[in-house]
């Protein structure tokens, strides 16, 4: 079969010699996959996938682990550098109501556990960062068994030798902080077992997922148990999940669930006290909901926070984070200029994106350039009266992957989900949609799963 003409630009000299090889020409699936794996990517991922895997060079990987890092470090330093070390403050400044900061901010947790997902476009200059779900409830932990699933294609298998290409195994990076985590809690050493727990209402939605975490983990030695917090009870000093002790809880469920009434308020501290009598660890701590909120991204653009940065962090900052501030009426600080800032939002339709400080999925955002005058006039105002931010479109670059119905290629848009565990990137979670409608790449718009790899050597 003869290659497709490459299209200009393709980003990156690895993706065009991909594109050009065997491996490139078609979509690429292996003919027998190992049907344990594909249960585990089609339960994890859904079965909609990218037709081709995606390429960083090392050198990238490396900025991306450091500047990922950078932003967290700055993110737990807010309450430190804008509420005089008050985690209260802090807590209502990103939205919070006073119950959420009360449960979130028990018990005492010197620094949230560094886990997260960092959501990312590529411009074709770098990356820059949407968004960052610092939380343990992540999904796409499941990617590196797709890696493992287009490996058993032969062409792929070679294509990676000859380019010494890899991939990080993001539920091992997991699994590593599980052990380190419970190892700090004072475990002896012993099998350790993990409480996988969603909220009682959430669990039927993601018992499917949690199960083929729970197996996953297996197969790193740490015997998982998949469970709602409806399922949990305290006997002779442990935490019985689903009948069987365990010796740390890993969370799916999120602050938003445990504070939307009374009785759930009320649920929440009967389990959290229960955690704490038992001395069991929550991963990740209900802390983390405070950073995960697009309020703190704001903050980065703060004027009182760019006064407290040294050189590096306001470089950092600035070529990692589109600008980004709460909608609020009244004059605000836009890359170095004072502005009324719903006026400033007016003139710059086209060149800035609404979204909730805090949601999943997309809910609620709204791009000035898919939308009239009236239409985001009015969207202003609405969003002025709620929790929203504001933030400047990232225009991202297009990347090409085979077309089965032409046998050509297409653009596509990509969002990079990369794991940040630990201090260290954990691989990539690829979502992608058609460039003719990607304003919003999310699974409740049908995105397509898909996965990275490495190179291990310099370019």
């Amino acid at each position: 079969m003869t290659a497709p003409a490459l299209p200009s630009p393709v980003r990156g000299a690895l993706t065009g010699r991909y594109l050009g090889s065997a491996a490139g020409r078609s979509a690429l699936w292996p003919e027998n996959p190992d049907q344990h794996r594909l249960h585990a990517v089609r339960e994890g991922l859904e079965d909609r996938f990218l037709t081709r895997p995606f390429f960083l060079q090392k050198e990238e990987v490396d900025l991306l682990e450091r500047d990922l890092n950078g932003i967290v470090d700055l993110l737990f330093s807010l309450p430190e550098r804008l509420f005089d070390g008050d985690p209260h403050a802090f807590a209502s400044a990103v939205g919070l109501r006073p119950e959420q900061a009360r449960i979130a901010l028990r018990p005492p947790v010197r620094e949230p556990g560094r886990i997260g997902r960092a959501d990312l476009y590529h411009d074709g200059t770098g990356f820059r960062l949407l968004e960052f779900n610092l939380s343990s409830a992540l999904g796409g932990l499941e990617t590196a068994e797709l890696n493992r699933l287009l490996l058993e294609d032969p062409k792929l298998a070679d294509f990676a030798t000859e380019e010494g290409l890899a991939f990080p195994d993001s539920l091992g990076a997991v699994a590593r902080l599980i052990r380190e985590t419970a190892d700090n809690a004072g475990h002896d050493g012993g099998t350790l077992r993990v409480a996988l727990m969603d909220w009682h209402t959430g669990y039927p939605k993601t018992e499917p997922e949690i199960r083929v975490l729970a197996r996953l983990l297996g197969e790193h030695g740490i015997e998982a148990v998949p469970c709602h917090t409806g399922q949990v009870r305290e006997a002779d000093g442990r935490i019985l999940a689903d009948g069987r002790p365990v010796d740390l809880v890993y969370r799916f469920f999120t602050l938003g669930e445990l504070t939307a009434d009374s009785a759930s308020s009320a649920r929440a501290d009967e389990l959290l006290d229960a955690f704490t009598r038992c001395d069991v660890p929550v991963l990740s701590p209900l802390s983390t909901s405070l950073y995960s909120n697009k309020r703190a991204l704001a903050m980065l653009w703060d004027d009182r926070c760019l006064s407290t940065y040294d050189a590096t962090e306001r470089a950092l900052v600035e070529r990692l984070l589109p600008w980004t501030g709460e909608l609020r009426p009244g004059p605000a600080l836009v890359r170095g200029e004072r502005t009324d800032l719903i006026a400033y939002c007016e003139r710059n339709r086209s060149r800035l994106v609404l979204k909730p400080s805090h949601g999943l999925g997309g809910v609620g955002t709204v791009l000035g350039r898919g939308v009239s005058d009236g239409e985001w006039s009015d969207a202003l105002d609405r969003a002025s009266e709620g929790r929203y931010i504001v933030q400047e479109l990232v225009t991202p670059q297009p990347e090409y992957c085979p077309d089965p119905e032409t046998n050509g290629l297409s653009p596509w848009i990509v969002n990079w989900g990369a794991f940040l565990v630990g201090r260290r990137y954990a691989g990539a979670f690829l979502r992608g949609l058609p460039a003719d409608r990607a304003d919003v790449i999310s699974y409740d718009n049908k995105a397509h799963a898909g996965c990275a790899f490495q190179a291990t050597g310099s370019a």
